[in-house]
């Protein structure tokens, strides 16, 4: 994965162009996952908190393209 991470990239100009998701079952609970991926080829994972859907993950999709993933405040 981080073969393919720019050696000259430039956090100033990083964005993010997409965001997937990913269900895990079969443990306590299901575990909506998130992967985000950037311009410069740095992917992001998390999970979705507190009973939310994957959709709502997705909805949101669009309100984050082009933002910078450094700016945690604001895409929270």
């Amino acid at each position: 994965m981080l073969q393919n991470t720019k050696a000259s990239s430039k956090p100033s100009e990083l964005k993010i162009t997409d965001l997937r998701t990913a269900v895990v079952t079969g443990v306590p609970f299901t575990v909506p996952l998130l992967r985000i991926d950037t311009n410069q080829g740095i992917p992001g994972s998390g999970e979705v908190h507190d009973g939310t859907w994957k959709i709502y993950a997705l909805a949101l999709k669009i309100r984050i393209l082009g933002e910078s993933p450094c700016d945690i405040d604001r895409i929270f």
